[in-house]
Parts: C-alpha cells; structure tokens; sequence
C-alpha cells in the first residue's frame, strides 16, 4: 500500500509540473502589438529608446524612460539591477503603481526593453511585458503614432513586497562553475565569446559556458525582428544543452542582451536567472577564471552589433 501511495504521488507531481510547463508560453512575458492596440488605453506603455528618437515620434500614451533611469552603479559595477529604493523612486516619478500593467517597447532589435522588464520582474511587478517587434512592427502595420511628450503625474507610496529569484551575482557563479545541474550562456557576439573582440580587462568566457547569441531567438518577418516560434526556440534550447532539470545563468556583457534571453526562457518555464554584473564584472575581476573558447560549445550566430 505505501509503495502504491508513493507512486500516485510521483504520478501526481509529474502531472502537476507537465501543468506548469505546458501553460508556460511567449506571452506571459511578450505581447503582440494587436493586443497593445486593444488594451492601450489600461496599461502604462514605456519607451526605452533614445529621448531624441521618443520626440521624433512614439506610440500613443508612451512615455520615456531611458536606460540611465533604470541602470544602477554600485562598487565599480555598472548596469546593475536598480536597488529597492531606487525602483520604488522610479516607479513613483512615472505614476506606476504595483497594480499597473506595464508594456516597454525600443526598436525591434534593442534589448533594452527586455532590461526594463527584467527589473520591473525581480522587483515583483508581473504585469510587465515587451512589445514584441518593437517600435518597427507598430509603425509598419500602420499604426498610429505621435510626436507629443507625454507627462505624467507623480505618485507616492509605491512598495515592492517581495523579489523574483531571477538576478545573480559573480560569486554566485563562482560557486557554480562545474556543477552539473547549472549551465551557463553567454549570449553575446561569437567574436566576444572568443576573445577576438575584448570590451574589458580580459577577454574570452567563463568556464564552461556554453554559446548562442541572444539575436538567434528572433526571426525577419516583413522586414522586422520578432520572436522565433515557440517550438522553433525550444528546439534551439535543446540543441544548445538547455534543460527545464537544470538552473540556467545567462550572461552577456552587461546584463541587457542576457535579460531578454532570461526573459524568453522564463517564458517557456526554464529555471532561468541573469547574471547582470556579466562579462563587466566578471573579467574584471582578478579572482573569476576565465579561458577561451577550446573544448566549449558554440553555434554559429547572427553578426549584430548591439
């Protein structure tokens, strides 16, 4: 009888996480552009772009948030996650409140919007998303757009209860570096992975990392980077050694091309988490090993300069 009560519960658990992996999907964490077009007029739409591209034109409604008001710096260390206290200041300045449903958008190939909605995540906002195609998309198919700023009105009070376990620091992979149940991707530019291209104090990985740049997620379609297919990224995950058993650190150079590739494996129910200190921090630090590309696994990828 015991063993027969250990099975339906084994039976039962597999049945429970096939669940929570099948309702898993692209659009927990992305929306298309005709669903912004229906619900504009209830969520807080953000540009992340450049504020002179925002003023030349931007979705209706959309106000400007650009990469410096949502990076922090902290012991040498740019880009990383905004502290608490910063977020909440934030997220008063632009009238969000954690009830707020929040859609970031930038051009289509700008990672950008990604970073955004990763910080709005850790912070424990899950109403966040990136449009998917970005700005392109939407004016390609017509839609309206406007050259007038949109101001907002400030609030107070906002307060972020409880943070998403999807951040990691250096010493955190440190500790990971050959364990089995943890595979990290570096999802910069192959020539980086290298060492060919070095945008820091030492060039090359880290130890066993494994390599796909974060561009090889999208697809052209009608002249516009969107999202691949969601069989056509797992098949990329499966081919590149990314399991659903295993805990997945994503990396890049500064934590902003990782956070859309960490955004897009959370999505299809991966244990992912972004390292957001990345190669900065990591090859600058004497104490973190770094080697070459020899014996590691690499898929050859897109040239985009990002």
């Amino acid at each position: 009888m015991k063993r027969m009560n250990w099975l339906l519960a084994g039976v039962l658990f597999l049945a429970i996480a096939n669940v929570d992996i099948a309702s898993a999907a692209l659009g927990d964490y992305f929306v298309e552009t005709d669903w912004l077009a229906a619900n504009r007029a209830t969520v807080r739409v953000v540009d992340v772009r450049n504020p002179a591209l925002y003023l030349l034109g931007h979705i209706g409604g959309g106000v400007n948030i650009y990469r410096n008001e949502f990076l922090s710096k902290r012991h040498g260390v740019k880009s990383l996650i905004l502290s608490v206290a910063e977020f909440e200041k934030l997220m008063d300045k632009y009238g969000i409140t954690p009830d707020t449903t929040v859609v970031a958008y930038a051009e289509h190939t700008n990672p950008y919007m990604a970073r955004f909605v990763w910080t709005l995540r850790f912070h424990g906002h899950e109403k966040s998303y990136v449009l998917n195609g970005g700005y392109e998309k939407w004016v390609r198919e017509g839609r309206d757009k406007t050259i007038i700023p949109v101001s907002v009105t400030p609030r107070t009070g906002y307060r972020v209860t409880e943070s998403e376990d999807i951040r990691v620091d250096g010493d955190y992979v440190l500790t990971r570096l050959n364990n089995p149940s943890v595979t990290i991707w570096d999802t910069r530019r192959e020539s980086e992975y290298t060492g060919r291209e070095v945008r820091a104090d030492r060039g090359g990985h880290i130890p066993g990392a494994v390599h796909l740049e974060w561009v090889n997620l999208m697809k052209t379609d009608n002249g516009v980077k969107v999202l691949k297919s969601e069989e056509e990224i797992k098949g990329i995950f499966k081919t590149l050694g990314l399991n659903r058993d295993k805990e997945i650190i994503a990396h890049c150079q500064t934590g902003i091309r990782s956070a859309y590739a960490t955004l897009v494996l959370l999505a299809l129910g991966y244990n992912a988490k972004n390292y957001d200190g990345s190669w900065t921090e990591w090859a600058n630090c004497s104490n973190y090993p770094v080697e070459g590309p020899a014996g590691q696994a690499s898929l050859s990828t897109e040239v985009l300069r990002l």
